[in-house]
Order: structure tokens, then C-alpha cells, then sequence
């Protein structure tokens, strides 16, 4: 080992120190000549200096800056890190959420395009509308096409699953079959649906709506009318007519007792037995600019005696039970209703011309 190589020996000026990595902070040879003129003495080879250079360079000072600084970048990279760590967890969480929603959406897709119900709608029928009305708003609504659902009543018999029914031959006799046993109701139908599932949905409803007590009175001949061959298709077709005669159901029962009168005494009442009812004028058409030119009903009260061949319209429970049980207590062959729907009850004629008299004198009529 040569001089030079002694571990012991720290500073050397025959020999070139190596420069101090960060140049600026050297002091300038300029320096150091002023600093040995104000009396500093220069470190020789022989004795170690006191105080050596490097002690005297800001080399510590500027590591503790980059211990320091790197100290507070570390705690600042630290909370950097975390929320971008949060930010990646949220956007795998929503990756996650986004992907299952569409695979259900896809898979309601799929079971929507495979196996969802048809479409339903809801046709409401009000009381007193015909066949032809029921035929219409059935095909409104795209349930089922309006002669389609006429042609299913003509070549289809129900009477054997709907004991309630005439015979397939008397019904067959009618302008429609089933008139007046459509039971009015608002329904639930499928778009599209057979017109024998939609005719069976309305007699369905007719038998819960219409209790077996009632039908069996009636098919008896009932109590009070003897003279008159009742049936309960009889009371149907009655129905239909007191239906459309007045929206009262508190008058119905007496409305039904006129008509019952009538067909019970038909020289008493001076009628003939005709019901005489303007609710038949026109049927199957509902108004008068309905009908053909030169069309006139088969059904109209006015030209035959008693009740048509069949029901004009389908009537309510409360107008079936007012023909089943009509007010035995009412003696009366005539009625009139008048603009604000007040009842007259006449037994005689001339007393019914006294009542639409009164009411015209009143602005009633």
C-alpha cells in the first residue's frame, strides 16, 4: 500500500480531491483566496484539517432537504395512492353492477321474446248495449273481428255447457243467438283472442251473475202470472226491454208489472196485448238513422202482441230480477217517463193522456 492508499489520511493537496457530486454547492477557488487572506489557515498533508471542506459545504444540509422532501412526498404519494385505489375499487364495483344488469336485461329480453303472455286489454260493456255494439267494441279494441264473433253464435251451440240457455233451435231463430245473455261487465280479453273463448267469458259471468233460484222461478211460471207461459228466457227478453225503458232501477219492478198487465189482461187494458214499448222500434239498430231505407223490426212492440222473439239487448241483473219479480202490488197498464225521469202510472187511458198532458204543460214531455 503506497501513501497515497493510507486509510488514515482524509485529505491530500498534492493530490486532486474528486469532485463533490453537486457542483453548485462548491465554493469557488475565488472564495477560497479571500478566505485565506482574512487569515484562514489551508489544510496541509500532515496534519488532518479541523475542520474539513465538506464540513463547510452544504452537502448535509441538502440531504436532510431531500430526506425531508422526500419524507413528505412519500405521505403525499400515500394519499394519492389510496384514492386512486378507492377510484379503481368503484370503477370494478360499477363494471361489475353494469355487467350483471345487462346480462338480466338481456335475459328478461330473452324471456319476454320466448315466453310472455299474450297481451290482455280491458273492454268495459255498459248495460243495454246489443250484440252489434258488443261486436264493435270488440274489434275496437283488437280482441277479435266483429263478424267473426256473430258467425261463432250462428254455428256453435252452447246451450249444453250453459243450462241457463233456450234451446240451440229457438235461439237460432233470433237475429243474434245470444242476445241479452252477454253479460254487461268490463272484461279482461287477450289481444287476438278465439271468439268462442270470448263468447264463453261473457255466459261464464251470466251464470255467477245470475243466481239458479231466480232461473227455476221463472222456468216455473212464477207465483202471480199464471195466464202467461213464463220461462226464464221470457224474463230475459222482458229484461231487455224494461233495460232500455228507464235507468231507475227503484221503477223497474213496476215498469215490469205494466208490461206483465198487459200481456196478462189484453182486452182490459185496451191494448191488444202489445207492449207498445219505443225501445223496439229499430232493433238490431239502436236509432232510427241506423237503420236501412224501408227497414222495419220483426222485434217492434208496436205491430205484434207480447213479448218479440227475443231480447233487444243485454240487460242487467236488478232489470232480470225486476221481470222475474215484478211489483204484484201495481195495477197499472200505462207509464210515462218525462224529461227529468219522474214515472206516471195509469190505469186506464185516458188517464195516461191526462199525465203526458201535465207534463207538456210543464215543459216535462
Amino acid at each position: 500500500m503506497n501513501e497515497k492508499e493510507r486509510p488514515g489520511q482524509r485529505f491530500n493537496p498534492r493530490q486532486p480531491q474528486r469532485p463533490v457530486q453537486r457542483r453548485e454547492m462548491t465554493p469557488s477557488r475565488p472564495a477560497q483566496r479571500t478566505a485565506a487572506r482574512q487569515g484562514q489557515e489551508r489544510p496541509n498533508s500532515k496534519q488532518p484539517a479541523k475542520n474539513p471542506v465538506r464540513t463547510n459545504r452544504p452537502v448535509h444540509a441538502g440531504k436532510k432537504q431531500k430526506a425531508a422532501a422526500k419524507k413528505g412526498g412519500n405521505d403525499f404519494s400515500g394519499l394519492k395512492f389510496l384514492g386512486v385505489m378507492l377510484i379503481v375499487v368503484l370503477l370494478v364495483c360499477g363494471g361489475i353492477y353494469g355487467g350483471f344488469a345487462l346480462k338480466d336485461r338481456l335475459s328478461t329480453d330473452n324471456a319476454d321474446q320466448t315466453s310472455a303472455e299474450p297481451a290482455t286489454v280491458n273492454v268495459t260493456f255498459p248495460e243495454g248495449r246489443t250484440v252489434r255494439q258488443y261486436g264493435a267494441l270488440l274489434e275496437s279494441h283488437g280482441v277479435c273481428n266483429a263478424e267473426a264473433f256473430y258467425r261463432e253464435m250462428r254455428v256453435t251451440d252452447f246451450t249444453a255447457d250453459f243450462t241457463f240457455l233456450p234451446s240451440n233451435e229457438i235461439l237460432q231463430q233470433r237475429e243474434y243467438p245470444l242476445e241479452g245473455y252477454l253479460y254487461p261487465d268490463t272484461y279482461t280479453f287477450y289481444i287476438g283472442e278465439n271468439p268462442k273463448s270470448v263468447i264463453k267469458r261473457f255466459l261464464k259471468n251470466f251464470a255467477v251473475r245470475v243466481s239458479e233460484e231466480m232461473v227455476n222461478y221463472a222456468n216455473s211460471n212464477g207465483e202471480g202470472f199464471q195466464k202467461v207461459d213464463m220461462s226464464f228466457d221470457s224474463a230475459v227478453i222482458l229484461a231487455s226491454i224494461i233495460e232500455r225503458e228507464s235507468p231507475d232501477n227503484a221503477e223497474r219492478d213496476k215498469i215490469s208489472a205494466v208490461f206483465w198487465n198487459r200481456m196478462e189482461n189484453p182486452k182490459v187494458s185496451g191494448t191488444g196485448g202489445k207492449l207498445q214499448s219505443d225501445a223496439t222500434h229499430y232493433y238490431p239498430y239502436v236509432a232510427s238513422d241506423e237503420r236501412p231505407d224501408g227497414f222495419r223490426s220483426e222485434y217492434d212492440t208496436y205491430d205484434i202482441a207480447g213479448l218479440p222473439k227475443g231480447p233487444i239487448c243485454s240487460p242487467s241483473v236488478d232489470s232480470i230480477k225486476a221481470a222475474v219479480y215484478p211489483d204484484a202490488t201495481c195495477k197499472a197498464y200505462f207509464f210515462f217517463n218525462d224529461k227529468k225521469g219522474n214515472h206516471y202510472y195509469a190505469e186506464t187511458y185516458a188517464e195516461h193522456k191526462k199525465n203526458i198532458q201535465y207534463c207538456k204543460d210543464h215543459g216535462l214531455a
